[in-house]
């Protein structure tokens, strides 16, 4: 197409100098109306400026050509919308209640690293344990009988904290506790002491391992210890 453009373009310009030799400016006259006649040397220019537009349209539409192509070959972008993975294990499950009736409410964590005073800590900001005065003093986990347990030893100020409680809260604060180790550790159950001894309330002693019970399965083990039955998780506090 170039090509054949710039012959055009040379033939044209050697017609039209050809006739500026022998054509002078004149004016036709139609009527009373006079419309100058273009010069040779302007039809020239204008056919020049003609050709190159058309030409530099070509170009500009074979590099828009040339751009799609290479657009094509380039590798698409993949796009990453923060959960890269949707089947994605959280690093840690707090879970906590606020009534009897209802189940625990799980909540997902990332900390850096999980760690017993993590998740205590964690339990802290639900109201389950005192911010500053519950703390954990040690932690161990056992295999026996083919069930792996947890021994949690708590702080003294967590005992002074269920003295303090009605029944009902104290199973929820217990199931919270004994729910959201249980899950993170992939153990059966637990026991909680405080300071190297059994926890003792005013409402039950919790001589025996807590399984992952919702805050009402709890009462009805401390309302069977009560009444002398068999008892998986506390026996009836000494008056």
């Amino acid at each position: 197409m170039k090509k054949s453009n710039m012959a055009a373009l040379a033939l044209l310009a050697v017609m039209l100098l050809t006739a500026c030799g022998r054509a002078a400016d004149a004016a036709v006259t139609t009527g009373e109306i006079v419309v100058p006649e273009m010069s040779s040397k302007d039809m020239l220019v204008n056919s020049l400026e003609y050709l190159l537009e058309e030409e530099s349209e070509e170009e500009t539409g074979e590099e828009q050509e040339e751009t799609e192509e290479a657009r094509k070959k380039e590798p698409e972008e993949e796009t990453y919308l923060g959960n890269e993975d949707e089947n994605h294990t959280p690093a840690a499950v707090i879970c906590y209640g606020r009534d009897m009736d209802s189940d625990l409410t799980r909540e997902e964590i990332t900390p850096a690293e999980v760690t017993p005073d993590v998740l205590l800590n964690a339990l802290a900001k639900h109201n389950i344990v005192p911010l500053l005065d519950s703390k954990v003093l040690s932690m161990e986990e056992r295999e026996e009988d083919g069930r792996k347990l947890l021994y949690l030893d708590l702080s003294g100020s967590f005992r002074e904290y269920l003295l303090t409680m009605s029944k009902e809260a104290e199973c929820i604060i217990i199931s919270s506790i004994v729910n959201t180790f249980v899950s993170n550790y992939d153990a059966d159950a637990m026991y909680i002491t405080v300071e190297g001894e059994t926890l003792v309330t005013s409402n039950a002693a919790y001589t025996k391992a807590i399984s992952g019970d919702m805050p009402r399965e709890i009462m009805a083990e401390l309302m069977a210890a009560e009444k002398g039955t068999d008892v998986d998780a506390a026996e009836p506090a000494e008056e």
